[in-house]
């Protein structure tokens, strides 16, 4: 009985410094962008939550609950057109990290760009799809049309998901050795 329970104590101490630095990370990166004003923002918070989850390897569970976190920060300092929809893009582009990733994992030279750009895509399509169903009155009140949100925000999410794959892919080598436990 022991044993059970200690496993759902899954991430120690050091895994979640780890998580909460590189949050608190990409928080500050994503709150520099927000501020330059532009109507659609790179989320580069993606990046870090991925780099999180590829040098922690938390569970399915665990990996939810990062993107909800993120999702819960990117709602806050977002200035989208419907905020709500971090709250459920992110926990999705957090689990797309794991599973790419956990897929992979017999090509860590793949597997470390793949997870965050299929993550980005995943999330910024997500995103993409609820702010266009939910938030349509905040697109027209930016965009003259939805086929100029669509474009844009299309635009946007592809050229984030290359820069966060290549930012979480360089950096992961040099991050993994700080992870404990996962050799």
């Amino acid at each position: 009985m022991a044993q059970q329970e200690r496993e759902w104590i899954l991430m120690n101490s050091r895994d979640l410094f780890i998580v909460a630095a590189l949050l608190c990370t990409g928080t500050i990166v994503r709150f520099i962008l927000v501020q330059m004003g532009e109507p659609v923002t790179p989320n580069v918070l993606v990046a870090f939550y991925s780099l999180a989850i590829m040098v922690t390897l938390p569970s399915f569970g665990e990996s939810v609950g990062i993107g909800f976190a993120a999702g819960i920060i990117a709602s806050f300092i977002s200035r989208s057109v419907f905020n709500p929809a971090f709250l459920i893009s992110e926990p999705l582009g957090a689990a797309v990290c794991l599973g790419v990733f956990l897929a992979l994992r017999y090509h860590k030279q793949a597997a470390r760009f793949a997870a965050p750009l299929l993550a980005t895509i995943a999330s910024g399509l997500v995103f993409l799809s609820l702010a266009v169903s939910a938030g349509s009155s905040g697109i027209q009140a930016v965009f003259p049309d939805t086929r100029s949100f669509l474009i844009t925000l299309l635009g946007v999410v592809a050229i984030t998901a290359l820069v966060n794959s290549l930012a979480a892919g360089l950096a992961y080598p040099h991050l993994r050795p700080q992870a404990a436990g996962n050799t």
